[in-house]
């Protein structure tokens, strides 16, 4: 995993160098055991190697920075507790049948690999879209998935994406897309830019990963 990440921030201090200088110094192990007790579960080795390389993104002022995941901000372990907090607050304002009619709006992709339900305490934010939309850890998937696995995730996201059989995989994945070129530079306000990718074509990440869970070119 170590070395998975040190290729990494080799390529985006090459290619993207904005995106690196907004990344925070690396969290300690006191930090990551305290988020750990705040969600009661514990993390995967990879996602506290994760942060013990970068605590996510700082703010960047009103003005855009592309984020560390195809253009999404890695979210802090402070950012990544306060989405979680926010987006299973529903558990506790529902009832069961509410949440059972509202598990209904959703399905996955594979089919079978991330459990249906509005949302849970299972699901770790990793990245959000500033809309209610997240690419996160699941650490309790359905019979297909795997724990640890990456998926997205929201309450608008009604098809989630299994993207990565674990957080390893993923990262290999997002590595090759920029190592291969296969993104295009998209104008931003601010002289900023953002990533759309190629093959197939989308401007958001996460309508990319459903379109490659698709089958789409």
């Amino acid at each position: 995993m170590n070395d998975l990440l040190e290729r990494l921030q080799s390529c985006i201090e090459s290619r993207f160098p904005a995106m690196a200088a907004n990344l925070n110094p690396g969290a300690g192990e006191a930090a990551i055991d305290a988020f750990e007790r705040a969600i009661g579960r514990p993390l995967p080795a990879s996602v506290r190697a994760l942060y013990r390389w970068h605590d996510g993104s700082a703010g960047a002022g009103g003005h855009y920075v592309l984020g560390l995941f195809f253009g999404l901000p890695f979210l802090s372990l402070d950012d990544a507790l306060r989405h979680w907090k926010r987006d299973t607050d529903i558990l506790d304002e529902c009832t069961a049948e509410q949440l059972t009619a509202y598990a209904a709006n959703y399905t996955c992709l594979p089919s079978g690999t991330i459990r249906q339900c509005a949302a849970s305490r299972d699901w770790i934010p990793l990245a959000d879209d500033g809309g209610g939309a997240y690419l996160g850890i699941d650490l309790d998937p359905d019979a297909a998935g795997s724990v640890g696995q990456v998926i997205s995730f929201g309450c608008r996201e009604f098809t989630r994406v299994q993207a990565g059989a674990s957080l390893e995989p993923f990262l290999e994945s997002l590595l090759g897309l920029y190592e291969n070129g296969e993104y295009e530079l998209v104008d931003e306000y601010d002289d900023g830019f953002s990533l759309a990718s190629v093959g197939p074509y989308a401007t958001h990440f996460l309508d990319y990963l459903r379109l490659k869970a698709e089958g789409a070119q």
